[in-house]
Formats: C-alpha cells, structure tokens, sequence
C-alpha cells in the first residue's frame, strides 16, 4: 500500500497535465493538480531532508568511510536551512508592511454592536450561494427575508467599510440592485467624517488601525463608540503604540527648515533632535523631504550669469548644451494651460443607485455619466499675471501659490491639486544640477573638481537629508510581519552564504573541472579515423572563430569567398549545423522522457520510490 498510493497519486496527476496539454477546456484542472503535487512535493522535501540527515548521520557515528564529509554534509544542510527559513537578518519587506500604521488585535467577534450596520433589501435569493470575495467574508452577512426564502431580506456588514473592501463586492455581480445595495451598505458602514482616512478595521489582520498618532480629540471620540472590554483594550493599545516617540540626533539640518503647522502633534524639531510622535506616515515623509526649491523658468541673464560663474572650465559646445538646457525648462504658460484645463467641468460619474432609479423609470440608453452643472473655472487676467510674476520670482513658493490666485479670482478644489501635482512633478535645484554634470560630462566631456563641487553641492543636500528622514521613518516604523522578507535578499545571511560560500565553491568545481575537459579533448580529438577528424576540424574552426587571431587571418579574403572567413564559418556551423544537431538530440530526450513517463506512471518502473536502504 505504501508503494500503491505514490504510485496512484503521481499517475492521476501525471494523465491530469497530459490532458489539460491537449484540451484547453481542462486546463483549470492541471492548475488544481498542481497544486496538490507541489503539496505532496513539499512533504517529499521533508521526508528527503529527515532521510538524508538519517543516513549520514548513520555514517558519522558509526565512522564508517567518508563520514567526515558526511558531518560537513549534515552542518552545512542544517545551517542553509535554519538562515533559510527563519530569515536571520533579513528586513521586512516593504511591499507587505503598512508604513504609518499601528495595529491593535480586535476580532471580527469582538467589534461592538455599534459597528454593525444593516440594510434591508430586496434582492435575488441565490446571492448567497456564491463565493463572497476572501476580503468581505468575515464581515458581511446575507439573510433571507422572514415570509420569503428565495429572496434576501438584510444586508449585514461589521466594521468600517474599506474601498477595496467596497470594489470587490461591487464586482461580485452586475445586477444593478446588488451594485446600489452595496453603494448604500457602504456609505452607511464608513466611518465618521472626523475619522476617515485616519483609523481603519483590516479583517483579515483582525486588527484595529491608525495611521500616524493619535490625537486626545480622536481617542477620545473612539471609547464614546462602545465600552465593551475588548474595544476599550484594543483603543488604549493604539494609543499607547501611536503615542510611542522616536527621536534621531541629526547629523545634518537644511537652512531654514520648520515643522510644517499641519504636522505639529506629530514631530517635534529641538535643536539637533528630530522627534515622531507614533510611526511616520508615507505622507509626513514627503512633507519633510520637500522642503529644497524646485526648478523655475530663468531669463536669458539668469542662464548667462549661471554659464558665467562655471568660469573658462567650460569648452564651447559644453556652453551651449548648458544653456539649451537650461532655456528649455517649463514655462507660466504650461502651467496656465495645466490650471485652465483642470478648471474644465468634467462628466459625473452617476451611481449605481441613479442607474437603478433610471432603469426603473424605462430608459433603454444608460449612460454611466451625466453633464455637470457646473461652469468651467477659468484663470482670469489678475490670475495670469499675478502667476507670470510668481513663476518667476524665486521668492515666492509655489506650495502656497493657490492661496494668492484664490484671493483674485475663482478656484476650485480641482485647480489646487493640479497646482500641487505640477509643482511636484517639477525636479529640485538639486536634481537639475545632477543631471546637467551627467549632459555635461557625457562622452569625453570633463569637469574640474571645483566646478563639480559647486553643481552638485545641491543635490548632496538633499541626499544627505533624504537619508535622515528615512532614517527616522525606518526607526519609527511598527513592523507588522517580522519574516515578510525575501530570503535572498542582499546582506541576508542566506545570501552571504550563496555568495561567499556556495559560488566560490562552485567556481573551484568547474575550474577544477577544466583540466580534465581539456584532458580529455586531447585525447579524444585525435584524428584517428573520419569522424574524429570532424569533429576535430569543427572544434579548432569554432575556437578560431571565438579570437581576434582567427579572424585578422581571413580578413583579407575578398567578399565573392566571404563565406570561407573564420567568422561566417563559425556563424554557419552553430546556427545551422548545430542547431539540427541539438533538434535531433531533443528529440530523443523528448521521446526518452515520454517512455520513462509511461513506464512509471503504469507502474513498470518504481525505482523512483527507492530502496529498502
């Protein structure tokens, strides 16, 4: 029986793969199938690593012959598998952690009644026969309607409603009553306006969240929710985690530099200290980041003046191509255009309910969009020239550049992210430098040192404060998964061991193995009869081929004969001659493979299952 089972298990899943190679229609079966082998070959591993741990370890106590490559064997198997597996070393990975996040364990079970939200519809009854996405399972609940079992009666949702949670289930079907179910489930299941965007419930975590710390007005407006105990406990350990500081003494401050107003609960600046209060939001470290001016239009004098204090270290064409690109940067007109354009009334995405409502009234054309009923916001002519003289005026920021336009004219919401956006986009003094040095010294071009130093002088500014805001966002960050890492990552003690240990190893091994290739080729390309001399031939033109010495040799053949020169013979050989040659070799593997497949699957062969050793 032991033999039978593998033996019925490698058959079933070895005819599955056939079939599904053959008829499109089962291909989903040979996803399933395998599945279920690399589950089995899992185990395999197991039982391979116990079996070679068994027999060698048989070998060392018993001292029998190689047993100290045996205990080698044993140390170096166990050591690859314990960095391996518990990942020694090895940081979190970034894109499974939640960076701005502290978490407090509550169950789906434990959420207080007040975050139940139902709603009573009217929907098809064979809803709850199908899969609900892995994202809502936990949370929503369908319940049949008290007088009618084919039809649901309510609509049960525990827990804030996230927007992935709500586009899943939008996908879950395209009945229109469904969408406009979960439209209404969703608005009724979000959190208050107060707390949106700034506390969540994750499921699948089972877990309570906030991003960034957390404010007395907040905490306190979460424990008026409920006081059951397990909420009680799950609010005072976010406030504890959101409230932890991390500090770092800086090693370098940029000129000038200011907490933003938003950002004063959470970081504080006291002399060389800079201090988070709970871990760093992605956000907040953008904001401490963006703090190094952003590239402006310039004058014709303000490039002269730029060219001219690069001195006489500046050849010609380098002066030109300077002032090409310093000439060619954006303009207040591009930004006009981008604000103008923002400023246009878009269609409005209707709702599903509007849909509904629309559908129940008899329209046969649904359109997902209607007109807005709002006029397009232009720039008018204060606004232009109060921003002509803004882009142009180093003084001015232009993160508050929309409070100014706002006082002269109309601006909606729309116009500021665009501004924001825009500006954004636009590379730091810093980052424009580097890639002037990169124009500059493309090809042969050379910059002295000093001229170096004045370019780049910027962009290492902003380096070295990248590096400490990224150091404290790294410090103040909550890890959530421990071994989320790869463990192959750089630096990680499976990769030393790959890299030091492994490769050179490896490397030994084929230098080693060399001097009998080169051994054997001499004994074996003796031209002792037809074929030999072939083979002989081909392997000296394809090592000529492979050298400058071959082909200086028949160069000079002329191009009626250029199929005689060394190179073409070698190209001709391996693309033609060698590639029929490999065919026919897979062939054979090919064939080989199928027989050997046929005779284990039907059990003719079972020596894959071992001996009785």
């Amino acid at each position: 029986m032991k033999r039978t089972v593998p033996l019925l298990i490698a058959a079933i899943c070895g005819f599955v793969l056939i079939i599904t190679a053959f008829i499109p229609a089962t291909v989903t079966w040979g996803e399933t199938a395998t599945v279920w082998f690399d589950v089995l070959a899992a185990i395999a591993f197991i039982l391979g690593g116990g079996n070679l741990l068994k027999v060698h370890l048989r070998k060392v106590s018993d001292r029998a012959a190689g047993w100290a490559y045996s205990l080698i064997t044993v140390v170096t198997f166990l050591l690859t598998l314990g960095v391996g597996l518990l990942k020694w070393g090895v940081p979190p990975g970034s894109d499974q952690e939640f960076f701005g996040y502290s978490f407090a364990s509550l169950s789906v079970a434990d959420l207080p009644e007040e975050l139940t939200f139902r709603l009573p519809v009217d929907l098809p009854g064979d809803l709850a026969a199908g899969t609900l996405p892995a994202s809502v399972r936990r949370q929503l609940r369908m319940t049949f309607a008290e007088n009618d079992s084919q039809r649901l009666g309510t609509l049960e949702f525990h827990g804030w409603m996230t927007s992935s949670q709500k586009s899943d289930l939008l996908g879950f079907h395209d009945l229109l009553d469904w969408k406009c179910a979960v439209e209404q489930l969703a608005e009724r299941s979000a959190p208050p306006a107060s707390l949106a965007g700034k506390v969540s419930y994750f499921a699948e975590h089972e877990a309570l969240a906030i991003s960034g710390t957390l404010p007395e007005a907040t905490e306190q407006e979460l424990r008026a929710i409920s006081a059951t105990q397990p909420w009680t406990a799950a609010v005072t350990e976010l406030a504890r985690l959101a409230r932890a500081p991390t500090s770092r003494t800086l090693q370098y401050i940029p000129s000038g530099l200011q907490v933003p107003s938003s950002r004063e609960d959470s970081l504080k600046l006291q002399g060389q200290t800079l201090t988070v209060i709970g871990p760093m939001t992605p956000e907040m470290r953008a904001e401490l980041t963006d703090v190094f001016p952003r590239v402006r239009p310039l004058a014709e004098q303000e490039i002269e003046r730029f060219v001219a204090d690069m001195g006489d270290t500046l050849s010609e064409d380098q002066q030109n191509l300077l002032r090409g690109m310093l000439g060619s940067l954006w303009n207040a007109e591009q930004l006009i255009t981008v604000l103008n354009d923002a400023g246009k009334s878009q269609p409005v995405k209707k709702t599903y309910c509007e849909l509904r409502a629309e559908q129940l009234a008899g329209v046969d054309d649904l359109s997902p969009t209607r007109d807005s009923s709002e006029p397009d916001t232009q720039l008018n002519a204060a606004q232009v020239e109060a921003l002509t003289a803004a882009v142009m005026n180093p003084e001015v920021n232009l993160r508050t550049l929309g409070s100014v336009l706002s006082e002269l004219g109309p601006w909606i919401p729309a116009q500021e992210s665009a501004l924001q956006k825009f500006r954004q986009r636009l590379p730091t003094i810093g980052q424009r430098n580097r890639t002037l040095v990169a124009a500059l010294t493309l090809g042969d071009g050379q910059l002295p040192r000093a001229t170096l130093d004045l370019l780049l002088a910027p962009y290492r500014e902003e380096h070295l404060w990248n590096n400490e805001v990224f150091a404290l966002y790294e410090a103040a960050h909550r890890v959530k998964y421990a071994w989320s890492g790869g463990y192959l990552q750089d630096g990680s003690p499976f990769w030393w061991s790959y890299e030091y240990a492994f490769k050179p190893l490896t490397a030994t091994m084929f230098a080693l193995l060399a001097f009998y290739v080169a051994s054997a080729a001499f004994r074996a390309f003796r031209a002792k009869n037809l074929e030999a001399f072939l083979l002989l031939a081909t392997a000296f033109i394809i090592l000529l081929g492979r050298t400058p010495t071959g082909v200086w040799l028949t160069s000079g053949l002329p191009d009626s004969l250029s199929i005689l020169r060394i190179e073409n013979m070698t190209a001709f050989i391996l693309s033609v001659i060698n590639t029929a040659g490999n065919r026919a070799i897979m062939i054979g593997i090919a064939l080989g493979i199928v027989s050997t497949s046929l005779k284990i699957l039907l059990g003719g062969d079972r020596s894959y299952l071992g001996s009785g050793d």
